[in-house]
């Protein structure tokens, strides 16, 4: 979870959950305006497809990236309430570390940004992949009221390659990170990252073949690929 500015416990907030909200929301406390950056280590995956299938032979497809919400009255000022916009990018730099609140640390932690060009001198490269809606199940209440949020994504290239070539053993590109951001000010949704008992925020995708492209083998191309299983990260 990302701020505009340094505060008593830095630019993120490194609890049991996060949120992407505007100053618009209803909170318990304070209106603060926040982004989310997730990052998902996905090389062990990636390390483990090139095995079975052999690198080059197989791509991404129906990426989703699902996460816990609620539409509850926290009990922590930070954390506001209510329906509203956002888009998520997918962004190169997988550099970053979520901040503990210190004035030594916060240079690791994601930038807040409202507009992508605001976002990209963090990035260094980065592709808009979704613009949604996120709709509270009910008024801001103290009791539970939970909710899954599902997100489908494209196979836009860059973010299929950064995908396709992670690995956990090699080079440096263990890990894809994608950036939340509110684009409207009543947007309060919190994000559960673990701690209630809530599920954590998944990037999740289907595995298929590339077949050799062969004369032979053109038509088969062209009329779609064989899935093969589907990852969770």
């Amino acid at each position: 979870m990302v701020f505009q500015q340094f505060s008593s416990d830095g630019w993120g907030w490194a609890g049991g959950a996060g949120g992407v909200q505007g100053t618009g929301a209803t909170y318990a406390g304070t209106g603060t305006a926040a982004n989310e950056a997730l990052k998902f280590n996905v090389g062990a995956t990636v390390d483990g497809l090139n095995t079975t299938y052999g690198a080059g032979n197989w791509t991404v497809v129906n990426p989703v990236l699902t996460f816990a919400s609620s539409s509850m009255k926290q009990n922590n000022s930070r954390f506001g309430v209510g329906s509203g916009t956002y888009d998520v990018y997918w962004v190169a730099n997988d550099g970053w570390a979520q901040s503990t609140g210190t004035l030594n640390d916060k240079q690791l932690n994601a930038i807040y940004a409202t507009t992508g060009a605001d976002l990209l001198p963090w990035s260094g490269s980065q592709t808009l992949l979704s613009s949604q809606t996120f709709t509270s199940i009910s008024p801001p209440t103290t009791s539970a009221s939970y909710q899954a949020v599902t997100v489908n994504l494209p196979t836009a290239a860059t973010f299929v390659n950064d995908l396709t070539t992670a690995s956990a053993t090699a080079g440096s590109n263990p890990a894809a990170s994608l950036y939340l951001m509110g684009t409207s000010n009543s947007l309060g949704m919190i994000i559960y990252s673990g701690g209630q008992g809530q599920a954590l925020p998944t990037l999740s995708f289907d595995v298929v073949s590339v077949p050799e492209p062969t004369l032979a083998g053109l038509a088969a191309v062209a009329g779609g690929l064989l899935v093969r299983r589907r990852r969770a990260v």
